[in-house]
């Protein structure tokens, strides 16, 4: 019974893994496609229902400065409405209280449809009211997308989603301000044809982005728990000083949003653009958004957002002092600069805020926490909408400034809402942010600069020959953020790009990752101990010394050798004896092994009694491929010419094709040249003693031999010639020439 039971269990049953409310990574995957569809198509909508056409309505039927304040701020003033939200929508699927609102955003402005049958004060109140009921709705949908924001992110890639719905949502914005300053600029059209034909496409454009809405996978619902109220969970966050300064922030960026906008009927009213101007530059604000975003999107996930969000702060502030003295007969070129700078530093504002908040909204009750923040943004719109306009209307009467323009009242709490946030900003602490001064070397380096594009494309690089080429652009840098990003990669266990790092280390010192280095060269199970022991072989110091020793100790051979290699490169010599035994008295044929030792060998002792060993028949008897790989080898340390591995190159492509080059380099020479045909036939038939005899007899009467090449000829003249073979017959012929040549030297 129990082996049946058993067996359907494995068979025939379907287990059901109950999952959270928390996404895989599948499924977020899967719901940031959607919600980057939605965010497309709300770029479309939101540009031909959004203020701006709004603006232009209200101006076009004579709305007062007050009623223009008003909406400048209603999308933040309706967020009153949150206040009954959580509880209204309690339990109920934040997907789908999320589509049915942006549904209900779009069909609201229906009512604009009122307009051509009316006029004068009648006509105003009815687009207040249908803008009023579009902000709610559109209320409800933000909060809904705070938390989606976060659900569909991790803490990793939170800076990235917000930028790039940010700059998805500006770029299709952008496109469709440019189709309304074309519709708006032909003349068969009215003004009021032109502006509700683009209110109907947006109505079309924003039921699209609903589908999208609802398409995305979400198990979030609307939590409510009895007694956090809006009230409540104000304090509490207000408490914590991080929340506080955070939400501070947040709301000031918010509100100097409410002012830029602000410029519109500025430049409406006072400045005397037409309506197809007024949509070049919010055209053009656009396309600032969309830069800001942009440039800000690579920078925000790794320094953090503080270190730009004081400079920001300045700036903002310096471009509303603009604002405040420009007079309104200035060329529209230059209020096209002015703004599109302006646009810049707020997005710039936004973005580095709303990551913030974003990271900052908690785990549990994340619904009424959005709601908290929307119902307090939409107080502060209401205070400020009613401000601007006043101030507006203030001005008008007269009562202004000289040095001020018509708008200049408005436009200086913008200035101090600037100054507000560079005074909170200079006091915030954001774990795991850059200084300000790290930030700002790096900014005005290009060689940082250029060094921090490589680790932002290594980041989002997938194709492999790619990813090695920014690696060895990032190793050769003299960028001190390369050190960084390297300790990143040295953390991960299996990477590719570990070893490449390691090799290039050896070449292009950074002697700060020394400890680095020591800690992987240590751990016996790392995949990349051998990179990492190698590259130590490049820094001569007290502390990489003692590992070294201590790894030469190691159980592991190849271990050990390695580990020898790198002490005779930074020389050390106290275990020069040690090498020696194990190199001669040990076990031969491990190639990687053993060129280690003669590595070490080499630099420990370049005329050391270890060469004797060069040619001998244990040697001869490990075969062509270890014979050749040691003979090049030693040629090389010796940077001897021509290149002795070119030579067994050449012969292993065709037999005799190496000795023919060999005795071609070597017949300056007379003593070689004499013998050329004679060598050259003993090699073609094979006669490698014959090789080995004249070699031999040549060195043997050489007088005032060096001290390396003494132990040299000493390892010729007692090798065996009948253990000659193709391999080092080449090599005693090519140590022969070599040593002759010079003279008795090496």
């Amino acid at each position: 019974m129990l082996s049946e039971r058993h067996h359907s269990g494995v068979y025939g049953i379907k287990v059901m893994i109950k999952k959270t409310r928390y996404l895989s990574q599948k499924e977020r995957e899967t719901a940031r496609k959607y919600f980057f569809r939605f965010v497309s198509f709300n770029g479309i909508s939101f540009s031909f229902l959004g203020n701006t056409t709004v603006y232009l309505l209200a101006i076009l039927y004579g709305a007062s400065n007050l009623q223009l304040g008003y909406i400048s701020a209603a999308t933040y003033i309706t967020g009153g409405m949150l206040i009954f939200y959580p509880r209204l929508f309690q339990g109920k699927s934040n997907k789908n209280v999320g589509y049915i609102a942006w549904l209900l955003r779009g069909l609201v402005c229906l009512g604009y449809l009122l307009l051509p049958m009316l006029s004068g004060a009648s006509a105003v109140w009815v687009i207040l009211i249908t803008y009023t009921l579009f902000c709610i709705t559109r209320t409800i949908g933000v909060a809904i997308q705070q938390s989606i924001r976060k659900m569909i992110s991790t803490s990793r890639t939170r800076g990235e989603v917000i930028m790039t719905s940010s700059t998805r949502f500006n770029t299709i914005a952008m496109i469709s301000r440019f189709f309304s300053y074309m519709l708006t600029s032909f003349n068969y059209l009215s003004e009021l044809t032109g502006i509700l034909t683009l209110q109907f496409i947006g109505i079309i454009a924003n039921t699209f982005a609903s589908i999208n809405l609802r398409k995305m996978p979400n198990r979030e619902i609307v939590d409510y728990q009895p007694g956090q109220n809006m009230v409540r969970i104000l304090k509490d966050t207000f408490k914590k000083k991080r929340e506080r300064t955070i939400l501070l922030l947040r709301w000031s960026a918010i509100c100097i949003e409410i002012m830029g906008a602000m410029t519109i009927p500025f430049l409406r009213q006072y400045a005397g653009f037409s309506a197809s101007q007024i949509f070049m530059y919010t055209l053009i604000i656009t396309v600032a958004s969309i830069v800001a975003a942009l440039i800000i999107r690579p920078f925000a996930d790794r320094m953090g957002s503080r270190p730009f969000i004081l400079p920001a702060g300045i700036t903002a502030g310096l471009l509303y002092l603009t604002w405040m003295t420009i007079s309104p007969d200035r060329s529209p070129e230059f209020f096209f600069i002015l703004g599109f700078l302006t646009v810049f530093v707020q997005n710039i504002l936004s973005l580095l805020t709303a990551r913030l908040f974003v990271q900052s909204i908690p785990e549990e009750g994340s619904v009424s926490y959005t709601s908290m923040d929307i119902v307090v943004t939409s107080f502060l719109a209401l205070l400020l909408g009613i401000a601007a306009g006043g101030l507006a209307d203030l001005s008008s009467a007269g009562f202004n400034l000289p040095i001020l323009n018509v708008y200049g009242l408005t436009f200086t709490l913008a200035l101090i809402i600037c100054i507000f946030i560079t005074v909170v900003a200079s006091g915030f602490y954001e774990k795991g942010s850059a200084t300000m001064k790290k930030t700002w070397t790096m900014l005005l380096s290009i060689e940082h600069m250029r060094t921090f594009r490589d680790i932002s494309m290594l980041s989002s690089g997938k194709s492999n020959h790619k990813r090695k080429t920014l690696i060895l652009s990032l190793a050769y840098t003299g960028s001190s953020l390369a050190n960084e990003e390297m300790r990143q990669m040295f953390l991960n266990p299996v990477s590719s790009e570990k070893s490449d790092i390691m090799k290039t280390l050896f070449e292009r010192k950074r002697p700060e990752l020394i400890p680095d280095l020591i800690r992987e060269a240590m751990e016996k199970h790392s995949l990349y101990r051998h990179e990492a022991i190698f590259a130590l072989g490049a820094y001569p110091s007290p502390e990489v010394e003692e590992a070294l020793i201590h790894l030469f100790d190691d159980e592991d051979s190849l271990t050990a050798s390695n580990a020898a290699k790198s002490l005779g490169r930074i020389g050390h010599t106290a275990s020069l004896e040690k090498i020696y035994d194990r190199y001669i008295k040990g076990k031969r044929g491990n190639i990687t092994r053993d060129l280690n030792y003669v590595i070490a060998l080499h630099n420990m002792a370049p005329e050391g009694k270890w060469l004797e060993s060069l040619f001998s028949a244990e040697i001869s008897a490990l075969g062509k491929c270890y014979e050749q790989s040691l003979y090049t080898l030693f040629s090389r340390q010796k940077d001897m010419n021509p290149p002795l591995g070119w030579i067994y190159q050449m012969n292993n492509m065709e037999y005799g094709e190496g000795i023919h080059i060999l005795l071609d380099e070597t017949r300056e020479m007379e003593i070689f040249f004499q013998a050329q045909s004679h060598l050259y036939s003993s090699y073609n038939s094979k006669d490698y003693a014959a090789i080995w005899s004249w070699c031999q007899k040549s060195l043997n009467n050489v007088e005032n031999l060096s001290k390396a090449a003494t132990p040299i000829v000493r390892s010729i003249l007692q090798f065996d010639p009948h253990s000659g073979n193709p391999s080092n017959s080449i090599a005693v012929l090519y140590y022969t020439y070599q040593i002759l040549s010079e003279g008795g030297a090496l």
